[in-house]
């Protein structure tokens, strides 16, 4: 295959020429949707800032589109199935319209058994880009349409925001943790931290820009770290970048979570006041088989000494149940954690077993009936101790950032990431100081002070 280098390419106008070609409009139409985490909502502002840039507009329906792409999560067998679903959907468009153009991305390419089933029974899908390979979109895509690969590229191209006030960015990929249930290490990668410059440079920008919201993103951005600049040093940097901006961060590995970070978080103005920090069991032994590398008293006193240095701290967590040999009385454990610690919220989910992963050896022992009783009941249980925890809010003053508005109805989220509906209509990015005047189940209502 060719090689050629950018130097002597213009990509961007090549692109935007063949898709201009291919389409017959000098404004083609692109549908995209994203699945998962943060994580993937950032690749895919990426992916749509490169679309944008080549002449294309934003749709909500596949069926108006041209171009058609999916970026795809990997974490849950369900997902993918779902996912799967999405794409089979598509075949009827495409033999309706064979000049649509399809691709999908993200960590569910990443599996050589997800490609082979793409490939065999979905073989309309003309592109596909797992999340390893994000950053070179634009290459990789030129590559396929022209059979020649570039080389030493330097492509910058700005990314698309559909919420201008909150912005994701990414400062470490991959994981080295390899927590025997997660998929992510093997679709993803090790661990790569971003040069701190260029998050500095971000942050920056997007403040200018006007973002209210800005959220650092890593599958444990605890491990960041460029250079001799550590995820402390990071976060003092970012603090003192001005505007007003709330920081926030995800997601926090337990056994990286310490006192030196709660100190530096102590200190930070623009610090959220919202600590997600998984636990996924209370128990030891299925902790050690999750391979998590902490045991549950070293994770209660991290959350009680973050609580007694950060005022109103807001603490939520994931919890994952029915893993492969989980008793009742191992159950009942996190249970017991879960009314100690007072969550405001937990993310929940019923094991799945994942072809690749550590667990998936172990086998998968704990009846599906059984898997919902015991989320059902988790849920139920935490459902009670999220409307005591939002009581003890009523009455007090919260900066809070609009995002949407329903009918008279604007709903906003407090710093410390709890939502809010308060009377009138503001408009999404306004940002002010709330009165809590009740709470619900899941929600705060308040008024504009």
């Amino acid at each position: 295959m060719e090689k050629l280098d950018l130097s002597k390419v213009d990509l961007l106008e090549f692109m935007k020429n063949f898709f201009k070609r291919r389409f017959r409009t000098d404004s083609p139409l692109a549908f995209v949707k994203v699945f998962g985490c943060q994580q993937n909502e950032a690749d895919t502002e990426k992916i749509k800032g490169f679309l944008f840039s080549v002449g294309f507009k934003f749709v909500d329906e596949p069926f108006l589109a041209d171009f058609i792409l999916f970026n795809t999560c990997a974490v849950r067998h369900t997902a993918e199935n779902r996912i799967l679903s999405h794409i089979g959907n598509l075949k009827k468009l495409k033999k309706m319209n064979p000049n649509v153009f399809i691709s999908v991305c993200g960590c569910m390419v990443e599996q050589e058994s997800i490609l082979e089933i793409i490939r065999d029974k979905y073989p309309y899908v003309d592109f596909i880009c797992g999340a390893k390979s994000v950053e070179k979109f634009p290459e990789l895509l030129y590559e396929k349409i022209t059979g020649q690969k570039i080389f030493d590229s330097n492509i910058n191209f700005p990314i698309y925001q559909d919420c201008k006030f909150k912005s994701w960015i990414p400062i470490i990929s991959g994981c080295n943790n390899f927590c025997s249930y997660c998929i992510v290490p093997y679709v993803r990668g090790r661990e790569k931290s971003v040069d701190y410059r260029k998050i500095l440079n971000d942050c920056e920008s997007c403040v200018k820009n006007g973002s209210k919201i800005i959220t650092l993103l890593g599958q444990n951005v605890n491990s960041y770290g460029f250079e001799d600049v550590k995820f402390s040093d990071l976060l003092q940097k970012i603090d003192k970048i001005d505007g007003d901006f709330t920081l926030r961060f995800m997601t926090s590995h337990p056994k990286d979570f310490n006192e030196n970070l709660v100190d530096v978080l102590s200190e930070c103005k623009h610090f959220s006041g919202h600590l997600h920090l998984p636990v996924q069991s209370g128990n030891d032994r299925i902790l050690k088989l999750m391979n998590r590398k902490y045991k549950i008293e070293q994770y209660i006193e991290k959350v009680k000494y973050a609580r007694k240095k950060l005022a109103n701290l807001v603490v939520t967590s994931d919890i994952i149940v029915g893993f492969p040999g989980e008793t009742e009385k191992e159950f009942e454990d996190t249970i017991d954690l879960v009314k100690k610690l007072k969550f405001a919220s937990v993310f929940s989910f019923v094991y799945s077993p994942r072809k690749g992963t550590l667990a998936y050896e172990m086998g998968d022992s704990i009846p599906h009936e059984e898997k919902i009783r015991r989320i059902s009941y988790l849920i139920e249980t935490q459902a009670k101790i999220s409307e005591d925890v939002l009581s003890d809010f009523v009455g007090k003053n919260l900066l809070a950032t609009v995002e949407n508005v329903s009918d008279d109805v604007s709903l906003a989220r407090t710093d410390s990431n709890l939502l809010v509906k308060i009377d009138g209509k503001f408009t999404p990015g306004d940002r002010f100081y709330v009165k809590i005047l009740k709470s619900g189940r899941n929600s705060l209502f308040g008024a504009k002070i």
